[in-house]
């Protein structure tokens, strides 16, 4: 799963290795969106990128049925479940991409939870798969407004197989620069993007984790630390 991540760099980090072209439009002039992050967490407006740029999008969706069967806001979306009626258009039209340095995941130690940061042995940035609700604004046709109704992004995730069975027994779908520009592309269709995801290469073996200060446990804006990624003997935490 994913319920914390870390995005600690600027604008064009970020952009820069998806741009075939540097002066695409289409990522220029949004550095605004990347402030620095590294407790970046659910219900937060958060920067993606969709097929014609950036946006600032909530991490969370809750459509209509969820809020009429009390189901909570969902934040993740597992790839083995690609096909289902609750996921299907959004793998099909609504793909992006969620830039992030790493995640957290934590484990049991003792009464209290240990929090470990995952990161690429290649470094950031990463590519979350990503799919969100949000439908492009159409000024003769207002958006309705829904009680209890959550329009954002999620994060797919995917069985962790190998070593990181150690941390957690899913992640964050993480998609290389080739494979992210064809999950962003629209022209891509749906049974192409989850091949893309199914067979997507980033493994276990490309990542690695350590522990960091439980400081991390806490969530919202206030709490934030770039200290938060750095390792620290889990003994004395």
């Amino acid at each position: 799963m994913c319920g914390r991540y870390s995005r600690g760099q600027k604008d064009l980090f970020y952009i820069e290795p998806l741009m075939s072209d540097l002066g695409d439009p289409r990522f220029r002039d949004r550095a605004e969106m990347f402030r620095p992050s590294w407790n970046v967490s659910p219900g937060t407006k958060q920067p993606i990128l969709k097929p014609d740029g950036p946006h600032l999008e909530m991490w969370g969706i809750r459509p209509a049925w969820a809020v009429a069967r009390k189901v909570p806001m969902m934040v993740n979306a597992r790839l083995d479940k690609a096909s289902t009626s609750t996921w299907k258009a959004l793998f099909k039209s609504s793909r992006c991409l969620v830039p992030a340095d790493g995640w957290y995941e934590w484990l049991p130690v003792g009464k209290r939870k240990q929090p470990y940061y995952i990161q690429s042995n290649d470094g950031p940035p990463i590519f979350f798969a990503g799919l969100s609700s949000v439908k492009p604004e159409n000024p003769d046709t207002p958006p309705t407004e829904h009680p209890g109704v959550v329009n954002g992004f999620v994060i797919v995730t995917d069985a962790a197989a190998g070593g990181m069975l150690d941390v957690h027994d899913r992640r964050p779908l993480v998609l290389t620069v080739e494979e992210a520009r064809v999950w962003l592309d629209p022209d891509t269709t749906f049974e192409e993007a989850v091949h893309v995801a199914n067979n997507a290469r980033k493994v276990s073996e490309d990542f690695h984790w350590f522990a960091v200060t439980p400081n991390v446990n806490k969530s919202g804006i206030g709490n934030d630390n770039p200290g938060f990624n750095e390792p620290i003997d889990p003994d004395l935490a």
